[in-house]
């Protein structure tokens, strides 16, 4: 299990920031029309992000569109994705902020990979928060 180091002032306004930024993507998708939204706390778990957010919609025409209105969000609030895949295809779009995982499916390619089943089977304990709080 990873333990972290108890978190300075600076560290709590950080996690607050990412929290909130997180929330955000998730009601963005929400407005959009995506029919599946999860939010999972890996803080626990991962050393590499501290959360991932998974999202379906219809089509693939629905999952750019969720791509492209969270995108153009945090932009307009300082926030840039380190890398961006999948969107050529539009059936799995992932966007990385560092700190958190974007995953947008279409609902066939989200049934398909089933990665929040992998991620119980693998990680064991996760905390899956509200679609939004």
């Amino acid at each position: 299990m990873i333990k972290r180091i108890a978190e300075t002032g600076n560290q709590k306004s950080k996690v607050k920031d990412i929290i909130t930024a997180v929330k955000t993507v998730a009601r963005i998708a929400d407005e959009k029309k995506a029919d599946y939204i999860k939010i999972l706390d890996m803080r626990s778990r991962l050393i590499i992000t501290d959360y991932f957010i998974i999202i379906s919609a219809k089509n693939t025409r629905l999952t750019r569109r969720i791509e492209e209105e969270i995108c153009i969000h945090l932009k307009n609030n300082n926030r840039y994705p380190i890398n961006v895949s999948g969107l050529a295809e539009g059936n799995w779009i992932l966007v990385d902020y560092d700190d958190f995982v974007i995953h947008i499916f279409t609902d066939e390619f989200r049934e398909y990979y089933r990665l929040v089943k992998f991620m119980h089977r693998h990680f064991l304990q996760f905390e899956v928060l509200s679609k939004i709080s």
